[in-house]
């Protein structure tokens, strides 16, 4: 018993000792990986050691291959370079992983083969009967295109269709368009939409966005309101990707309850709502000669100016001449804008500038538009240094506004400002 005790003190004196120990352990984080950035294919390809591509096509299958890769695949299509990527891939001697990546290579970029299309077909059909998915869905995009060769949408099809069965996302985008359309095969939307409902909702969205945009064009009855629902059941399938259905519900002739209930969908999207999708929203109240709808256009545009949308913070600023805007609403634009300006950003500032060398919305001062039109000039924006520098020249109070005013304009002038130069211009020649 005694033997007992006196293991079980040691272990705890051991736990003791350590557990001092332990607790002052600092856990490092995981470093996160460096993202390299590129500004084209040529500086990555230096960047990395890579040949050019007459000695890239002498180098060993999986070399070419991992280079192949990178030209065709990387995230930026301005880093890609497909024409290199395929000339790696179609350099002999070739591969089944070659073959694959030559058809995901088809379907995420554009493509040429001149005169080794057939011997692409030929390996892209090769590969397909060995249940290559991407192979037949890049066999059928080359018969859809019609590039390199005659074009058919009849064979394109058949070869969509074994994509889409054999479940290859793009092959199911193709098939559904396809019958949406009447594109080699039946017009048939109720079958497409059956195939859209196969990918998963972010990506349906999008495809029954372009389904709504492709069938509307028949101006039938029928597709117009089939249009109009596949519309809306994308905003609410992606509530933050809402802004293209949103916009083209809103600026084309649908009916104007469907335009309700997609404005009802924006709203009810809440803290998920696309701003793209706001803009278009507000865009289209603006324009309405509702008072109400006025109101929530320039509220919806004053929570889009706090994100730092230079196109809102363009809409209050006009919105601040409005006779048709309330005194407390253009107090509360001020507001808006006088914190934007004072996180410092310049189309706020501009905006101030404006509306208090005019008197729009609020009491006009000289001073006051001076010092916010100094506040965006100083960050670079080119009109704004326009603006400050004719009203400095224009100021009968010293003449050494005028060297500063001449400043300005200089730098506007340097910064593309086509009025600018033209007030240079015309001062040179007094």
């Amino acid at each position: 018993m005694k033997s007992v005790l006196r293991i079980v003190l040691t272990a705890l004196l051991a736990t003791t000792a350590i557990g001092p120990a332990d607790a002052t352990e600092v856990v490092k984080p995981t470093p996160r990986p460096v993202i390299e950035k590129y500004a084209n294919w040529n500086e990555m390809r230096t960047s990395k050691g890579w040949p050019d591509v007459d000695a890239a096509v002498k180098l060993p299958l999986p070399k070419r291959l991992l280079i192949a890769t990178a030209a065709l695949t990387t995230p930026d299509r301005a880093v890609r370079d497909p024409s290199y990527g395929f000339s790696l891939l179609l350099a002999v001697p070739t591969s089944r992983d070659a073959t694959r990546l030559l058809a995901k290579g088809i379907l995420m970029n554009d493509y040429t083969f001149g005169d080794k299309t057939p011997t692409v077909l030929r390996s892209l059909a090769s590969e397909a009967m060995r249940g290559c998915k991407s192979c037949v869905a890049a066999y059928g995009l080359i018969q859809n295109t019609g590039l390199d060769v005659p074009q058919n949408d009849e064979v394109a099809y058949k070869w969509y269709r074994w994509a889409a069965v054999v479940g290859n996302a793009k092959g199911i985008e193709a098939t559904s368009l396809a019958l949406a359309e009447g594109r080699g095969t039946p017009k048939n939307i109720p079958e497409a939409k059956k195939w859209a409902g196969r990918l998963e909702p972010a990506r349906r969205a999008k495809l029954y966005t372009e389904i709504a945009k492709r069938i509307v064009l028949s101006k039938t009855g029928e597709d117009i309101a089939v249009s109009s629902d596949l519309l809306l059941q994308s905003m609410a399938l992606n509530p933050l990707d809402a802004g293209r259905p949103a916009k083209q519900l809103l600026n084309l002739d649908y009916a104007p309850t469907v335009k309700d209930d997609a404005m009802a969908a924006i709203r009810a999207a809440g803290s998920k709502v696309d701003p793209n999708a706001l803009k278009v929203m507000a865009q289209v109240l603006w324009k309405r000669d509702k008072p109400e709808a006025v109101d929530e256009a320039v509220s919806l545009f004053q929570t889009l100016a706090e994100s730092g949308d230079t196109e809102a913070i363009d809409y209050l600023s006009r919105a601040l001449g409005r006779s048709d805007i309330e005194k407390n609403r253009k107090d509360r634009i001020v507001a808006t804008l006088e914190t934007a300006a004072a996180s410092g950003y310049a189309p706020a500032s501009k905006a101030l500038g404006n509306a208090y060398y005019y008197g729009t919305g609020v009491e006009a001062s000289l001073e006051k538009a001076r010092t916010y039109r100094e506040s965006a000039a100083k960050q670079n924006d080119p009109e704004a240094q326009y603006l400050l520098g004719m009203m400095m020249i224009q100021s009968p109070d010293n003449t050494a506004n005028d060297a500063t005013g001449r400043q300005w304009l200089e730098k506007s002038a340097t910064g593309g400002y086509p009025l600018a130069r033209a007030a240079l211009q015309k001062l040179s020649s007094n």
